[in-house]
């Protein structure tokens, strides 16, 4: 497999991406992949990422893919310029694509699914659609609590972050945690301005504008992270921060419940109000176990 991509498109003009298309002569695609929404794309790793210039720790997602062909030999034609799951130019392009290649009914999968992968590699094509677990994102601006997540590469980790003026901090999280997280890992709560820089957990939020921080970051198995931007107090406990405790409350974990003693007393009296050093929260054989950050 040589996993090239021969042809891309990615300015979003459909009558370009089926030029861009026709252009692949002698291409004999054995599977396809449609998306209608950017997250499942990028879900399944049909993306490309640059680098961010105001964070050495994190990259830009950029030109998704939302209708991928491959070959026999795993090379790839790529385009956001055709898609699925409603009756507009797009998704039409897409229906040109398969009526092109023989796929019976292409009308009604495209228009009505979210997510269609078609295997074409036997002698009659198998067709595979559903709806998508972002179909239910509520559109209606008065009816929002929260903003979509903006998304970034971490690493080796995909991020979906809590946009700046989200108006319900847990509504975002028990949505993406349902969606993109197969089971939480660790959360993490980072206290100090420090700790934030040093983990690269600041994105800018325009060019020019104020960076955000994320002091609060839930990772699941499957390395996704989602982060919050809710500030943390470090001249109180953690256990007594009320966005902690829902947070523990959200993602199953126990709450926080340690001693206050003669250590931590001491700490106080030669930090002055600092309390609260960040950590980083995991459950261990059914119990909750503090590390520090």
């Amino acid at each position: 497999m040589h996993d090239m991509i021969v042809k891309e498109n990615y300015d979003g003009v459909t009558r370009r991406a089926l030029r861009a298309w026709r252009e692949l002569e002698g291409f004999r695609p054995v599977e396809i992949y449609v998306f209608k929404h950017r997250h499942d794309a990028i879900l399944q790793g049909f993306y490309k990422y640059k680098p961010n210039m105001s964070n050495v720790h994190i990259s830009d997602i950029c030109e998704v893919s939302q209708f991928i062909a491959r070959d026999i030999s795993g090379d790839e034609f790529r385009t956001n310029g055709c898609n699925c799951g409603y009756g507009g130019e797009g998704p039409h392009g897409t229906i040109t694509i398969l009526e092109e290649l023989g796929i019976k009914d292409a009308e009604r999968i495209v228009t009505q699914n979210s997510i269609i992968y078609i295997d074409m590699k036997g002698d009659t094509p198998k067709v595979e659609a559903y709806t998508s677990v972002f179909d239910d994102y509520v559109r209606r601006p008065m009816e929002q609590t929260f903003e979509g997540a903006r998304m970034y590469q971490y690493g080796v980790n995909l991020v979906f972050a809590e946009q700046k003026y989200s108006k319900d901090t847990i509504g975002f999280l028990k949505f993406y945690l349902e969606r993109v997280i197969d089971k939480v890992e660790s959360v993490s709560f980072l206290v100090d301005k420090e700790e934030i820089l040093s983990y690269g957990r600041q994105i800018p939020y325009l060019p020019s504008k104020p960076i955000v921080d994320y002091p609060i970051a839930v990772r699941g198995k499957n390395g996704i992270e989602i982060w919050l931007h809710s500030y943390l107090f470090n001249t109180k406990k953690l256990e007594e921060q009320a966005i902690v405790n829902k947070v523990l409350e959200e993602i199953n974990f126990p709450l926080l419940n340690r001693e206050y003693t003669i250590l931590d007393k001491l700490r106080k009296a030669f930090r002055g109000n600092r309390v609260e050093r960040s950590v980083s929260v995991s459950v261990e054989a059914g119990n909750l176990k503090v590390h520090p950050a």
